[in-house]
């Protein structure tokens, strides 16, 4: 194990109890700040942070690294805000879960019923459970299959007609057979959001979710006056970041738009492990969270980046550990932002986790697989 030199910064945040009152372990938790900060000596990584919270409460909350990897601009905070990408589609997964239980949607209700483009031979079968579960045949995200030359997202026209160029081609297998990871399958959920609820997907979110959880410091377009506050890892999220791109008839932000914290996301994680509820306020119904979180896909294969999956369990929108292969509790939920951000929940345990693990590469395993280990492995 690495040991962490003198004059290294690490960052503490408000936690709610010492680990042992929770049964967590601290020495064996401790081992994350030598873990991370070999990553970083390695050149793998360029910050974290974390939080660990148990039955509640928050026992763990810590960073360390760079916040700007372009610059030399302060050191990552463990309230810094950090750009979603994938985590996003979670508050998409809610926002569904929400229509659902209000009768406004039904999970396999065919597409076509909202959007007009599918009434075709092709995409009439396609319902929302398909979307959900990346199992339409929607054209998967960019890469997927390892291709050598991926396509362009939206070609030369930017967001004209953006519905009908997702639905270009054939599909990649017949709706339910397999899996393909879509993120244009989510923006198509955001928008059955903004015309079933009547307003726009990023206004549903705020006004249904972030504003009731108190997520304060979580934005689809960040403040100006807290760009400074933002982890930032190349020139892209630099521009991103800064881009007021005129959005109108483009692609809703549901499958990649928020930025927000490691505490918004416990406060959004704890909401889910308590059936739906935070410091009394009910964003789903405990029957709702099940729906969402329980395991829908039996002997679905999945390509996964060459993974080749034979089973790919799934929740709805949410990863699901199925497997003793899994460190995590058999039924922990989850999701990953481009890899470099994840959100975990383990109800066996009442455990939610949540870090950051920004990197120049797309993909560190021991950043979250490593992470993983040594945080279960710390229960008692």
């Amino acid at each position: 194990m690495n040991e962490i030199p003198e004059g290294v910064r690490i960052y503490k945040g408000a936690v709610d109890v010492a680990p042992e009152e929770v049964g967590l372990f601290s020495e064996q938790l401790n081992k994350l700040k030598a873990h991370f900060y070999g990553l970083m000596e390695r050149g793998e990584l360029q910050a974290a942070s974390y939080l660990v919270a148990r039955h509640g409460k928050i026992a763990a909350w810590n960073s360390l690294g760079k916040l700007d990897g372009t610059q030399e601009h302060g050191d990552l905070q463990p309230d810094s805000i950090r750009k979603l990408s994938s985590l996003t589609k979670s508050f998409t997964n809610v926002a569904i879960g929400k229509l659902i239980e209000d009768g406004k949607l039904y999970l396999d209700q065919p597409v076509v019923t909202i959007l007009d483009e599918f009434n075709n031979s092709t995409h009439q079968d396609i319902t929302i459970f398909h979307l959900l579960t990346h199992t339409s045949g929607i054209m998967p995200v960019s890469g997927y299959f390892n291709e050598p030359y991926p396509r362009e997202w939206w070609g030369a026209q930017g967001f004209d007609n953006w519905i009908r160029k997702i639905l270009q081609g054939t599909l990649v297998c017949e709706p339910g057979t397999a899996y393909n990871y879509s993120t244009v399958g989510y923006a198509l959920l955001g928008e059955i959001i903004a015309r079933v609820s009547g307003v726009p997907y990023e206004q549903y979110i705020t006004e249904q979710i972030l504003l009731p959880l108190g997520m304060s410091r979580t934005y689809f377009d960040v403040p100006q006056e807290l760009h400074n506050q933002v982890l930032i890892v190349d020139q892209y999220d630099h521009d991103s970041l800064t881009s007021r791109q005129d959005r109108t008839g483009g692609p809703p932000r549901s499958d990649s738009g928020l930025h927000s914290t490691l505490y918004d996301l416990w406060k959004f994680g704890q909401m889910l492990l308590n059936g739906g509820t935070f410091e009394g306020q009910r964003i789903l119904g405990r029957r709702t969270v099940d729906l969402l979180t329980r395991r829908h896909l039996f002997n679905v294969p999945a390509y996964h980046w060459g993974g080749k999956i034979k089973d790919k369990g799934q929740a709805l929108g949410f990863d699901l550990a199925i497997d003793h292969m899994s460190f995590e509790s058999i039924g922990t939920f989850q999701l990953e932002g481009a890899g470099r951000s994840a959100l975990f929940v383990d109800p066996a345990e009442q455990l939610v986790v949540v870090f950051f693990v920004p990197s120049a590469y797309s993909w560190v395993p021991l950043s979250v697989l490593g992470t993983k280990q040594i945080i279960w492995s710390s229960l008692m």
